[in-house]
């Protein structure tokens, strides 16, 4: 009870020797401490949200609302209510349970719209609903492409009728909503319009109309055999053909230079003409005997003479005849221009006593081999009067000024931490704010022990410095320095003998600090 007492005096007169100024900074350092310690505490707690849905219509997300309540299981409501958000962990299990439940509905109808057997249903409605199944089934079959955020389709399919001639061709139309900004690609427009005209019957892809939800039309609106799109697909032809030339000599130039030292450019004239040729060829000199016609005519003069005979040999051939009929191939090749650009040779020389690196222009031996290399690759024919260039000139592929264009960033993705480096920061500055105002604190107050023994500690070391008699450099030392000395001592005795309420006197001026 007595050390209790002691240590409470201690206390006591340790805060009330604080002016008012550093208690309100302890205060004020402990609540700040306390505060922020919550917070982290919280933000490292709270549950981290994924998306369970997302591009719900109200009905589907006000459902889906309704039965996570039920359930008992946090959300959050992003994109105006269109995307719903669960705890991360319970992301799959809430989507297994309510799909379990029929949910979300999708606002799309398909081929459930025949579940339900009506009866007295006539045979135009039936129609009807047909077709509004195969246009919500060809949208959900659009909504699986990445670049698809929603989508529209519209079938016009005209009723058969006797005479062909009177028949009409059907059409379709596509309103595709796009994630992005971003226009979609020629590819996966084209690809959207076989798949809805091979479900249809009698749809061609040319009759499929596709739009964006801007209006914007992504369709080729020409016709497969119009002159446009001759056109359009000729440009493209020529372009792989020149790609496709142009990599075959710049792969075997850089095997040859090493890589990026060469640059291969190819312009290619094709032949689209359609040529269909029949050729029939006849061959005197080959004949073959085709029909044969004898006759014979028999005479009499008179009785004594016998009768004359007379014979006529009618002889038909028949002359050799090749007909052909020849289809010439669409996209031949007329002509050929091929440039290419080699990069000198890198060779390190001694200039004003330091070596620098150069690029040498390659002999011309090794320039004629390297031109025939490049004609051999892209199939020379001096007939079609063909050209091939190949140009030794510095291109500055070494100059390492240009290296930085392709150095990526080690920090490309810290934005994946941003939030855990955000709470390291915080708690690493709450840290080295509360050691700094307790080593300030702790430079200010003195020890309260044995405070009440000064004036007799102080007598007793007079009389002590009275009766020994101390050497010349002592005799400097004053009285405080003397005092600290005792105090010291006093206290590494009173930690050895008591090395238990030492410890616990220490950790409570620690937590008053």
């Amino acid at each position: 009870m007595a050390d209790r007492a002691e240590l409470q005096q201690q206390l006591t007169g340790l805060v009330g020797r604080l002016t008012l100024g550093q208690k309100m900074m302890i205060g004020f350092v402990t609540l700040a401490a306390i505060a922020g310690i919550i917070l982290l505490v919280t933000l490292v707690n709270a549950p981290t949200y994924s998306t369970l849905f997302n591009n719900l219509s109200p009905e589907d997300a006000s459902k889906i609302v309704a039965k996570l309540k039920e359930k008992n299981v946090p959300y959050q409501l992003e994109d105006g209510g269109k995307s719903v958000l669960v705890p991360k962990q319970k992301v799959y299990e809430m989507r297994l349970a309510l799909a379990g439940e029929g949910l979300p509905q999708s606002s799309v109808i398909g081929y459930e719209i025949f579940d339900r057997t009506n009866l007295g249903v006539s045979d135009f409605v039936q129609k009807v609903n047909y077709r509004r199944a195969l246009e919500g089934e060809l949208a959900r079959t659009i909504l699986t492409i990445e670049e698809v955020e929603a989508a529209r389709v519209h079938l016009v399919v005209p009723e058969k009728v006797l005479f062909k001639e009177d028949e009409k061709p059907s059409t379709a139309s596509v309103v595709l909503k796009l994630k992005s900004s971003k226009p979609l690609k020629a590819e996966v427009v084209q690809g959207i319009a076989h798949l809805v005209s091979s479900s249809v019957e009698g749809l061609e892809s040319s009759n499929v109309t596709i739009v964006d939800s801007r209006g914007q039309l992504l369709s080729d609106v020409h016709k497969p055999n119009s002159v446009a799109a001759l056109t359009t697909t000729q440009y493209e032809t020529q372009q792989r053909v020149e790609a496709y030339l142009g990599q075959k000599a710049q792969t075997l130039l850089e095997s040859v230079v090493g890589n990026g030292n060469a640059l291969v450019q190819v312009n290619a004239e094709l032949d689209f003409r359609q040529v269909e040729r029949t050729l029939e060829q006849y061959d005197p000199d080959k004949t073959v005997v085709r029909s044969e016609q004898i006759s014979e005519e028999k005479s009499s003069s008179g009785d004594s003479l016998p009768p004359s005979t007379r014979s006529n040999t009618v002889t038909n051939y028949e002359v050799n005849k090749t007909v052909e009929h020849i289809v010439e191939n669409i996209g031949n090749i007329k002509r050929l221009t091929v440039a290419a650009l080699v990069n000198g040779v890198p060779t390190t020389v001694t200039r004003d006593g330091q070596k620098v690196t150069e690029i040498q222009p390659r002999p011309e031996p090794e320039m004629r081999q390297l031109t025939d290399l490049v004609r051999k690759a892209v199939g020379f024919n001096p007939v079609r009067n063909d050209e091939v260039s190949v140009t030794n000139l510095t291109f500055g592929t070494h100059l390492p000024e240009q290296e930085f264009i392709y150095r990526s960033s080690p920090l490309a993705d810290w934005t994946e931490y941003k939030e855990q480096l955000f709470l390291g920061v915080a708690m690493l500055g709450a840290v080295l704010v509360l050691w700094s105002l307790l080593r300030r604190f702790r430079s200010r107050i003195e020890l309260p022990v044995l405070e009440t023994d000064i004036p007799s500690l102080s007598a007793q070391l007079e009389a002590k410095r009275a009766v020994i008699e101390l050497p010349s450099p002592e005799e400097e030392i004053s009285t405080d320095a003397l005092l600290r000395n005792e105090r010291r001592k006093r206290i590494s005795e009173y930690i050895r003998e008591k090395p238990g309420d030492s410890a616990r006197l220490l950790k409570v001026w620690l937590a008053e600090e």
